[in-house]
């Protein structure tokens, strides 16, 4: 089996997809969430993990069919019976780098506690039950144990010491329930801990890691005698790639034969996730990983094909949501600090979790909060919580669990009850609230470190707290999502929790990915080489062109890298071209500013004007046929369109209707030449048949005419993006003949529509036939002029398999807009919408036109078809809820809407050629709209564009 490596080196950021592939390979992390100093087995065809939990109880053990997907199994024991467990004042306490082992018909666990000491427990079945924990010895500080059963029968264990070093070898007896020494010294290393003990040829091999978290590296020791002396290797260091200290786990191998190494790597704020990587053996050594540079040290890889046979193995992470209906709690589950059991219950209100509030000064120190880990780079959790047996003095809610806490939920003091926001102790807002039900939502972005806390009272509409916030590693442990219940006055009180739901960007056991997930999954993504070219504010200002563009060709010459501008201002008099394997990084404070002059943006480059191919003026930011490239940072991008460009748009009719005449008849591209003396405007930032592009976190200004316009391109993601330009034609994002598309978490200020998606202008378009499709569109807001979502009207390659989720809309003209006239031809088709609020629309907010202006006298319908819309919450249009204008060749049909609710509109809907559309649980003006309304029996016009 050929492996797939991809060093971590050649990664700009992290995947947005991990673990199992679902096409034989996997990507690291392969558990993107807080397992820390993890330790592996393998028993017949199954593997086995377990995880430091430290002070939440109480250790999980997990299972796994193919070492990449896994799902939670058991938990070892539930509570520690030592002084601090039951007043919470163990914090980075509790379990601490576990060891698990198989020997004699049972499942073994050994941890060390700092406070209490060293551990073990044992089970016939790894699912339980665990016997009760045995303390082994009392004795704080120790560290990290590890058994081992030699062939003899003579059983030992080894350790290290609280701050890492040395490693010291024990007899124990074979039940594992006593050491017979005083143990020996075999290694000291530089912060040596972590040890696990193997034998494998007749060697006794130490597998360590040493140098600490952050800069570490796995060492291997090996020797004849497991007393020593040990010889010494380090199998696996962080090289050129991005995973800060690769070390800490187990070396495991596979019924085939093959071998591999699990580890952490710390990711702030997501905790220490797990990798595994590709393992072989040489000369009785292990080679781990991928060595990149050739000096003799593996180095972590990216991807790797799964293990031999485990191809068919159903894609899975461990549970995360519950709806509380069970026997007992889900295992993801863990309490913090030891439980009070008599003061929660599954049972009290059925199908819910009851927490009754206990007396506490402070969210640190309540009792009976249950929590979870996050999991992945992204992620949403939601609960519903009833407060209807509230007491004075309580608290509860869903808390964000760090170094520092973030809590948002209702607090009652004396007759006043508020919705109330903390952070780090300190109430941050507070609101009014009314009736007992509220749902509470967490909005994690690990990558970006970005934590929102969001409340609403329909499950549908929420409203944030307050602004993102950062988290931090802290304890030990990664961000978790809690639920708590405490009263600050008193034992009294109580909360329900029911429907825990958590959405998160890994795989979900049991449950298929979604078609708009499914997209995102296979979007190739950009990745760079660790070389950096950085460019500063030259001395002489109109240098500042020639030295950014420099930088751009060297580093693409060179293999490509990042080219890093600084913070300053940097006047360009011409455009830049973006090049293969270049990702162009604005720090924060640079700010390009092009100078709005036409003649700086010649001479013509091939480019799409409205559809139609021509060679025209430059776009600011322009590359062709480029692959894997990026615009990133938090500078800004000025194009001073304004300057000369806007004006162009009183006076490009001439020559607007000169290149739709060569379009018509199909003119040879080369031919269509609109240089000097011409006036049709340039995008602002366009890559031309490009693949893997990103555009990611700056800010873009005034844009001559359409902002960010890829063309023909495959795999891009826009991600993060202000725009804030106000001239004519200034949409936001334009992706023309365009697939496998991106665009998340943008604010879009725009003069014209926010998102118009496109796919070629008449004749022109439909010769070239290059659809838009596979398009994801979420979370963003929209404040644009014009319209906000439009497919066209430059549409005739087709447009389709587009998804739309989760947007803010303002006032716009149509909100949600499908446009082309009988000039067009193409289609649109498999649209979904969900989950979009609507200020306010001039015209409509869903609007299907197939009689746009502007036409020309052509004979090609266009087909729209399966439209599906939900979960639409809009104010007010001042002309029609749903405007549906169809053609008699292709009705509009197929188009279900569900949960769509106008507050204010003069009339509700009409139809006109369409066929199979659909209302359910939809609204106007407060009235039901009909199951299936009637079409109208004359044509009207809505000159709203």
């Amino acid at each position: 089996m050929t492996a797939l490596s991809v060093p971590l080196a050649a990664q700009q950021t992290s995947p947005d997809t991990w673990g199992d592939q679902g096409n034989g390979t996997y990507i690291n992390p392969i558990l993107n969430a807080d397992y820390s100093d993890p330790d592996v087995i393998r028993v017949g065809e199954k593997y086995y993990m377990v995880a430091s939990d430290f002070h939440f109880l109480g250790m999980q053990v997990l299972v796994s069919d193919d070492m990449v997907n896994w799902r939670l199994l058991s938990q070892v024991y539930s509570r520690f019976d030592f002084p601090g467990w039951d007043t919470n004042e163990r914090y980075a306490g509790g379990s601490w780098a576990p060891a698990i082992r198989y020997h004699d018909g049972k499942f073994w666990i050994f941890f060390c506690t700092p406070d209490e000491g060293l551990f073990m427990t044992n089970a016939t079945d790894p699912a339980g039950p665990w016997s009760p924990l045995t303390n082994v010895c009392h004795v704080p500080k120790w560290e990290d144990p590890c058994p081992f059963w030699d062939d003899d029968g003579q059983a030992y264990l080894g350790r290290s010491i609280h701050g890492a070093g040395p490693i010291i070898i024990y007899r124990m007896s074979p039940d594992g329930t006593r050491l017979l020494d005083e143990g020996r010294t075999v290694y000291r290393g530089p912060v040596a801990e972590g040890t696990k003990i193997h034998k494998r040829n007749g060697y006794y091999y130490l597998s360590i890691p040493e140098g600490g978290v952050s800069k570490g590296w796995q060492t291997v020791l090996r020797s004849k005698s497991i007393y020593g002396p040990y010889e010494k290797r380090v199998v696996l260091e962080r090289g050129t790639t991005d995973i800060n200290g690769p070390h800490q786990g187990a070396m495991v191998d596979t019924p085939e034969g093959e071998w591999f190494f699990f580890h952490f790597q710390q990711y702030n704020p997501l905790g220490r996730v797990v990798h595994l990587q590709p393992m072989h053996w040489e000369d009785d050594w292990p080679v781990v990983g991928v060595d990149i540079d050739r000096n003799g040290v593996g180095e972590p890889v990216a991807s790797w094909t799964k293990p031999r046979g485990t191809r068919d193995v159903p894609v899975e992470v461990p549970r995360t949501d519950d709806d509380f209906s069970g026997p007992s709690l889900g295992l993801q589950w863990q309490f913090n600090h030891n439980p009070v059991d008599d003061a929660w219950s599954l049972t009290e209100r059925p199908g819910t979790l009851t927490l009754h509030a206990l007396q506490a000064d402070d969210f640190r120190r309540a009792r009976n909060t249950l929590t979870q880990k996050t999991m992945g780079y992204r992620g949403t959790a939601t609960v519903r919580m009833d407060f209807d047996d509230l007491a004075d003095g309580q608290r509860c809610g869903i808390a964000c669990i760090g170094k520092a806490n973030s809590l948002l939920g209702i607090r009652r003091d004396g007759a006043d009850t508020r919705l109330y926001l903390e952070h780090g102790g300190t109430e941050a807002a507070s609101f009014p609230v009314s009736g007992t039900t509220v749902y509470l939502r967490l909005q994690a972005d690990a990558r970006a470190n970005r934590y929102t806390l969001l409340y609403s009272t329909d499950n549908r509409n929420f409203t944030a707290a307050g602004d993102a916030f950062p988290m931090e590693f802290g304890n030990w442990k990664g961000v978790r999502v809690g639920l708590y219940c405490y009263n600050v006055r008193q034992a009294a009180g109580s909360a329900s929790f029911d429907d825990f739901t958590y959405r998160h960007d890994g795989p979900a056991r049991r449950q298929p990915m979604t078609p708009q997930e499914a997209i995102v999954s296979r979007i190739a993504t950009t990745s760079f080489p660790d070389r950096t070219f950085t460019v500063r504010l030259p001395e002489k200002a109109d240098e500042s062109l020639r030295v950014i563009q420099q930088a751009i060709d060297s580093c693409s010459w060179l293999g490509g890298g990042t080219v890093r501008v600084t913070a300053g201002h940097y006047p360009l008099n011409g455009p830049l071209r973006l090049k293969s394997d270049v990702n162009l990084h604005l720090d924060e404070g640079a700010y390009l500013q092009f100078s709005g002059r036409a003649d700086d943006f010649l001479p013509v480059v091939l480019t799409r004007w409205e559809g139609t191919e021509m060679y025209g003026h430059s776009p600011m930011i322009y590359a062709y046929h480029a692959n894997n490239i990026a615009i990133t940072g938090s500078g800004t991008i000025d194009a001073q369109g304004g300057k000369e460009f806007a004006a162009w748009s009183r006076i490009e009719a001439p020559d607007r209707d000169r290149l739709r005449e060569m379009g018509d008849k199909l003119v040879p591209v080369q031919e269509r030449v609109f240089g000097k003396g011409t006036v049709l405007r340039p995008s602002c930032i366009q890559p031309l048949g490009c693949s893997r592009v990103l555009i990611e976190g700056v800010t873009i200004k005034d844009s001559p005419f359409w902002t960010i316009h890829p063309v023909l391109c495959d795999n891009v993601i826009v991600r993060g993006v202000t725009i804030d330009s106000h001239f004519p034609n200034n949409d936001g994002c334009d992706p023309e003949g365009t697939s496998n598309v991106l665009i998340e978490r943008c604010t879009f200020r725009t003069g014209d529509d926010a998102i118009a998606i496109k796919s070629g202008r008449d004749t022109d378009g439909r010769s070239i036939g290059r659809p838009s499709r596979n398009i994801v569109i979420r979370d963003c807001i929209f404040h644009s002029e014009c319209n906000g979502l439009c497919i066209g009207s430059e549409m005739s390659g087709g447009a389709s398999d587009v998804y739309m989720s989760n947007i803010e809309i303002g006032t716009v003209k149509n909100a949600l807009y499908f446009k082309s006239n009988r000039d067009r031809g193409g289609y649109i088709r498999r649209v979904f919408v969900d989950s979009i609020t609507v200020e306010r629309a001039k015209g409509a907010i869903l609007r299907f036109e197939t009689n746009y202006f502007g036409f020309r006298g052509g004979n090609y319908q266009a087909l729209y078809e399966d439209f599906h819309i939900s979960h639409v919450q809009a104010e007010k249009a001042d002309h029609y809820a749903v405007f549906m204008d169809g053609n008699e060749v292709y009705p509009i049909r197929n188009v279900r809407i569900h949960d769509f609710h106008v507050g204010e509109a003069p009339h509700a809907h009409y139809l006109k050629n369409t066929e199979g559309v659909r209302f359910t649980s939809s609204s106007v003006n407060g009235t039901p709209l009909p199951e299936q309304p009637e079409e109208s029996p004359e044509r009207v016009t809505l000159e709203v564009y």
